[in-house]
């Protein structure tokens, strides 16, 4: 089976060394290319046409932002998922707008990080937990998008106790949530994210708990339901 390819474009060294070293540890990735700007991104995936681009937002010469746009453009069969810390948050509206198949926080645990791009290469759009609260905001101040933000709050207005009980929820068991609403079985889960079965089982317990349900069924009919 043919690798998936990666470039990696982040203006500091530690992070694209740290990210290609975590990259290439796995069978299924190769990275193709690392580069320090917008600009030497645009050229190095002219040249090496990769399946995912993992894009900081701040790089001299060209920000990550107009290097999306540019790259969605020419090559739209081309997934680029966003490195984004949490101060970065009010671009990422911008960074929708322009193609981006996901955003990816700095920091994130491993196993997150890495199921995070094969969502994105498997054609799935992938928001953390985090994001999508300050994206509601986001929205908020988007006059193309007020009836997006009336939904929004409509449903916040008449759910405060379900908001209440995900934020109940750690980011593990989001992670195994997340996994749950793909049908993924407990053997798959644990193996996506480097879990035992019987710790999955564990997790499932709890959050079955948190979200005062009893079953599976009922777990993921409770999320289909308030639409996570």
């Amino acid at each position: 089976m043919s690798k998936a390819t990666i470039l990696i474009a982040d203006d500091q060294p530690l992070i694209r060394d740290g990210l290609a070293a975590i990259l290439g540890m796995e069978e299924n990735y190769t990275v193709v290319a690392k580069t320090g700007d917008g600009l030497a991104t645009i050229e190095q995936v002219k040249l090496h046409r990769p399946q995912l681009v993992l894009m900081d937002i701040h790089m001299p010469k060209l920000d990550g932002l107009e290097a999306t746009k540019q790259i969605k453009s020419e090559f739209p069969e081309t997934k680029v998922l966003i490195l984004t810390t949490f101060e970065d948050d009010e671009y990422i509206w911008d960074a929708m707008r322009h193609g981006a198949s996901g955003f990816l926080v700095k920091g994130v645990e491993t196993a997150k990080m890495l199921s995070t791009i094969q969502d994105c290469l498997n054609g799935r759009i992938n928001y953390p937990f985090s994001v999508q609260l300050r994206l509601a905001q986001a929205l908020h101040a988007s006059e193309e998008h007020k009836e997006s933000l009336k939904e929004i709050s409509a449903s916040a207005d008449s759910d405060q106790q379900y908001d209440a009980k995900l934020k109940g929820l750690s980011i593990q068991e989001r992670n195994i949530i997340r996994s749950l609403l793909h049908g993924k079985s407990n053997q798959a889960i644990a193996s996506e994210l480097f879990l035992t079965t019987g710790t999955v089982k564990n997790y499932l317990s709890t959050i079955y708990k948190k979200l005062n349900v009893s079953s599976r069924s009922q777990a993921v009919a409770f999320l289909h339901k308030h639409d996570l």
